[in-house]
């Protein structure tokens, strides 16, 4: 077996590999901006690349006697969903609002492509040409993709559900399912259909998601993308002829070539706007639409090698295609933001949510774990006739053997948010009347979810964004750690439109569970040392003072000697206000105070008093250059959690504790 062989082959599992990964029912999800910005930008870059060609045809004839140039236009025009997908996902914009139109608007511009190309080109030449043979090819690959779907798709789900459940696929049933792919391969060269497209079609057929999507794009990636795509992408460069780009010929064909790109940026630009895109997401969408990738590559070889483009055009469209997608990468990359637009977002902190009839949170849970230590927290936040909460719980699950992130409220959950969703509701309603309860599912890569928390944090308006802590204990103390949930954190503490929390659940290890379905009364305690963040945390920690079974404890951390350029905001004026306007808050504060010299007797006041707590609240940031953190922040190995946050996460202490930021100061 050759080597360019062999990266065919191998370019067969590859997309194979992406078609597993995508959901064929979200065509009917797209939405009619969508539809019009695909279809628009596909015909406006076959319009501009026409006139051009019969532009110069007219003035130069005897250069547009290649026909090789219009199979190249009606090839190049088209913006590929698996490239725009992956182009998406590698620049971490796939689930912004730029990155769903574009995913929606490239599904169209796909569907344009092969509707055209596939029944009214073959129909317009068997008109003409007064013959069957474009029929009967038409037929064969209809036939061909009926067996895909009626024969091939129901034996490889039976051989994945021969695996039992629970359990990684075994070693033969991985085997099967690429030599059916290998023979599907085969055929398809054979029967004269591109092998590489039936296998993106095959693997579009299949069930996207865990569990036979999730195992064949794990166990496929690695040598896809390590070694496959490199040596296709190498053969394809080596098959380019840049001598043959020295005559005026080649001139003519770039301006040609260049016109389709610039149709396809204009039309999906002039279309963007219409629908009233902003600008700059309209730039972004338009220079999306025009990047080029590996299916493109693989329809420009396949050209080449059955000969229906030469050595010139192949080049040309290469280079430009390299040169085009670059740029555009680059552009998008410096100039498109998703989170600038919560820069002008009104300010949203508890502090500030006196006025609104409902204290608004955005509850974010992972795992089953993540449940109940929520709940309690919201439990805690007193929800009251007097007192409302909204609460907008978000399930995230890290897409697995999927590329199309989804983001859904849940009315009837599906299988993996049903138990979380169960929870909740009993938590409604226990809350009936004074809580209102928004379910969602987000199914993103990790590193996507802090767009899809900000915007459901921007678009109602929450007050506070409450996340788990990435380490968390199960039954019989075992510690679990999560280095996706660490970065996730860190992410949404900088891009978040509201204030965010951070909250530890150590129940297990304290058995200092906060109990508030039970009469127990829980002690809590907030540690006070100035700054806009602890402020923001004595606010919530006195809406939590307001439920019948918590009392709280302020604590006071001050210098012996306060220096008279220091600005320290008394905590003792936030906790008279409080309490002159809200009587329910009589006898259930208790103010104390501790004087430190620096950061070593700040942590010997916290030890005192962290075992005599249920749960400990503190700010994030305070006061720049405090002595009270002095030696703290040197060593803080979890700067999202801030000199406090840090110390508490510590083996030596076992309390619960809830890390809260104000809303980040550039808003």
């Amino acid at each position: 077996m050759t080597l360019s062989t062999f990266a065919e082959f191998g370019m067969v599992i590859h997309f194979f590999k992406m078609g597993v990964q995508i959901d064929p029912r979200q065509i009917l999800k797209i939405e009619k901006q969508a539809i019009v910005i695909g279809v628009v930008g596909h015909v406006s870059s076959l319009a501009f690349s026409g006139v051009v060609l019969n532009i110069i045809g007219s003035l130069y004839p005897e250069e547009n006697r290649d026909p090789s140039v219009r199979v190249l236009l009606l090839t190049s025009s088209v913006s590929t969903f698996p490239v725009v997908s992956a182009f998406l996902t590698e620049m971490n914009i796939i689930n912004s609002e730029v990155g769903r139109i574009a995913v929606s608007t490239s599904l169209v511009s796909d569907s344009c492509m092969w509707v055209l190309y596939f029944v009214l080109i073959n129909g317009t030449i068997a008109i003409r040409q007064e013959t069957y043979k474009p029929i009967t090819e038409m037929i064969v690959s209809v036939s061909y993709f009926a067996i895909l779907f009626f024969l091939l798709r129901p034996l490889v789900i039976w051989i994945s559900n021969r695996n039992p459940r629970g359990k990684p696929m075994t070693e033969s049933h991985f085997i099967w399912i690429i030599c059916i792919l290998l023979i599907v391969g085969f055929t398809a060269s054979v029967s004269g259909q591109p092998p590489f497209f039936i296998a993106f079609c095959f693997g579009l057929v299949l069930p996207d998601g865990p569990p036979l999507g999730s195992v064949l794009t794990e166990r496929l990636d690695t040598v896809g993308s390590t070694l496959i795509v490199p040596s296709y992408c190498t053969i394809v460069g080596l098959k380019t002829s840049p001598r043959s780009l020295g005559d005026f010929k080649s001139l003519t064909i770039e301006l040609i070539l260049l016109s389709l790109y610039l149709g396809k940026f204009m039309g999906t630009i002039v279309s963007s706007l219409l629908f009233q895109i902003e600008f700059g997401d309209s730039l972004a969408l338009s220079l999306i639409m025009c990047c080029k990738g590996l299916m493109d590559l693989c329809f420009l070889n396949l050209l080449l090698n059955v000969k229906a483009i030469g050595e010139q055009p192949f080049t040309l469209a290469i280079f430009t295609m390299v040169v085009v997608t670059g740029c555009a990468s680059l552009c998008v990359y410096l100039m498109y933001d998703p989170s600038r637009k919560c820069r002008g977002y009104v300010k949203k902190t508890v502090r500030n949510s006196q006025p609104e009839p409902a204290l608004k949170i955005l509850a974010c849970v992972h795992y089953e774990e993540n449940v109940y230590p929520m709940i309690n927290i919201l439990q805690a936040s007193n929800p009251t006739e007097d007192t409302p909460v909204s609460v907008f719980v978000l399930h995230l699950v890290e897409l697995s053997g999927s590329v199309l992130p989804t983001l859904t409220k849940d009315k009837s959950p599906n299988k993996s948010s049903e138990g979380i969703h169960n929870v909740f509701d009993q938590f409604h309603k226990h809350n009936e009347g004074y809580v209102e309860l928004h379910f969602f599912t987000a199914k993103t890569p990790f590193v996507s979810m802090p767009y899809d928390i900000c915007n459901l944090a921007m678009e109602f308006m929450s007050n506070i964004v409450i996340m788990p802590f990435h380490k968390w204990f199960t039954e019989g103390n075992i510690e679990y750690s999560n280095a996706s949930i660490k970065t996730l954190n860190q992410h949404v503490l900088k891009k978040a439109p509201c204030s965010v929390g951070i909250f530890a659940d150590r129940s297990q290890i304290s058995e200092k569970a906060l109990g508030l379905y039970e009469k127990l009364i829980c002690e809590i305690a907030m540690i006070y040392l100035g700054g806009g963040d602890d402020q923001e945390a004595l606010s919530f920690s006195l809406r939590m003072a307001q439920h019948p079974n918590m009392r709280l404890t302020v604590f006071w951390v001050r210098v012996n000697t306060q220096s008279k350029s220091r600005k320290t905001k008394n905590p003792y004026i936030d906790l008279r206000e409080q309490i002159r306007y809200s009587s329910c808050l009589e006898g259930k504060v208790t103010f104390k105070e501790e004087v430190v010299e620096d950061g070593a007797d700040t942590t010997k006041a916290i030890l005192r008093i962290e075992k005599l707590f249920s749960l400990i609240i503190v700010g994030k940031h305070h006061v720049k250059d405090s002595p009270c953190t002095l030696g703290l922040t040197e060593w803080c190995e979890l700067p999202e959690l801030g000199p406090l946050g840090n110390l508490l996460a510590t083996s030596d202490f076992t309390c619960s504790f809830l890390v809260i930021q104000e809303q980040p100061r550039w808003f």
